[in-house]
């Protein structure tokens, strides 16, 4: 488990971050959104000890200095382009498992848990961006680690990085672990997240169950289907309104995604499309103002809230998410 509380930071005379707390549970994948500037960077580097402010962070109850081997507890991906320019891929990975008392053996689970054992012996600086953000991933999962802190890790991916990316974060999660995900955009989150703690300037702005602040947002379900027209007729039923569109898809209000899916899976309506859609998803969640309560993320697979008195992170380490297919080729450019 992960916990901040009353976190607060300067940059000269700018409050960077101004007494901010949140919880993610075990279990639970919690999106850190707001726009560049509103403080995300700095909450995650507040967290391990790279920033100093006021306020605390506890991982399982444990400051980030506190943790007798750091790197088997919380696994840190701040920068995907911070490696050494003479290093290959698998150098820097190995370079990063000495210093965190990792076996060198981990360096080549990791690389294939990322997709990236064909680019072992190349040099991350010919990497395209998805394939930086998943050497920078490998190195935060060498240590085995329960939380996983990941600062804008969708910036610059295309859709299959970054549908690869928000199925380890969930599956890791899944496993009993906490994943910390700051995102710009709350399209990136959405696929992977149970909750949100939305910054603005530093401040929150909202927190709770991503299904709740959406639909506090406004938002809507856009839908592609075989039979768009019995679809419409069952989302009336159930008690959403649907306006159609000229292409022949369907703007679902009233009824969030997994409702929709359940109302497609009762009629035998096969879906092309389902997905979140807003004039502009983003604003709307900064706009929101919550009343200040514990944020509790709505687990999805099994997990529990980690007591201090369990046992070393190494002895129980949280699985790794399954592999998912690899790319046909290393995920470099030349």
């Amino acid at each position: 488990m992960i916990e901040a509380l009353a976190l607060s930071k300067r940059h000269g005379s700018r409050l960077a971050v101004d007494d901010l707390s949140f919880t993610v549970p075990d279990g639970a994948v919690t999106g850190l959104l707001g726009p560049a500037g509103a403080g995300k960077t700095t909450v995650l580097r507040l967290a391990v000890g790279l920033d100093r402010g006021s306020g605390l962070v506890l991982f399982d109850g444990v400051p980030f200095a506190a943790l007798p081997r750091p790197a088997h507890a919380v696994g840190v991906a701040l920068d995907a382009r911070a490696v050494h320019p003479g290093r290959t891929a698998g150098g820097h990975l190995r370079a990063l498992a000495a210093g965190a008392g990792v076996p060198r053996r981990r360096v080549g689970e990791v690389l294939e848990r990322v997709g990236l054992v064909g680019a072992q012996g190349l040099r991350p600086a010919a990497f395209r961006r998805g394939a930086a953000q998943r050497l920078a991933v490998a190195g935060a999962l060498l240590g085995r680690p329960r939380a996983l802190l990941l600062d804008d890790p969708f910036a610059g991916l295309d859709d299959d990085d970054r549908g690869w990316l928000q199925q380890l974060v969930r599956r890791h999660a899944e496993a009993g672990g906490s994943v910390l995900l700051a995102a710009t955009r709350a399209a990136d989150v959405l696929g992977c997240a149970d909750a949100l703690v939305v910054l603005r300037r530093g401040r929150l702005a909202a927190r709770g169950p991503a299904a709740e602040l959406l639909a506090g947002a406004g938002s809507s379900v856009l839908v592609r289907a075989s039979d768009p027209g019995l679809l419409a007729a069952a989302v009336l039923r159930w008690g959403g309104s649907v306006d159609p569109l000229p292409d022949g898809a369907l703007v679902v209000s009233g009824l969030d995604m997994a409702a929709v899916g359940e109302v497609a899976r009762a009629e035998g309506v096969a879906l092309h499309e389902l997905s979140l859609r807003g004039a502009d998803l983003d604003a709307a969640l900064q706009s929101l103002e919550l009343p200040e309560t514990a944020l509790v993320g709505t687990r999805r697979g099994p997990g529990r809230t980690a007591q201090p008195s369990q046992p070393a992170l190494d002895a129980q380490p949280v699985p790794d998410a399954a592999p998912p297919a690899a790319p046909g080729a290393p995920a470099v450019t030349a």
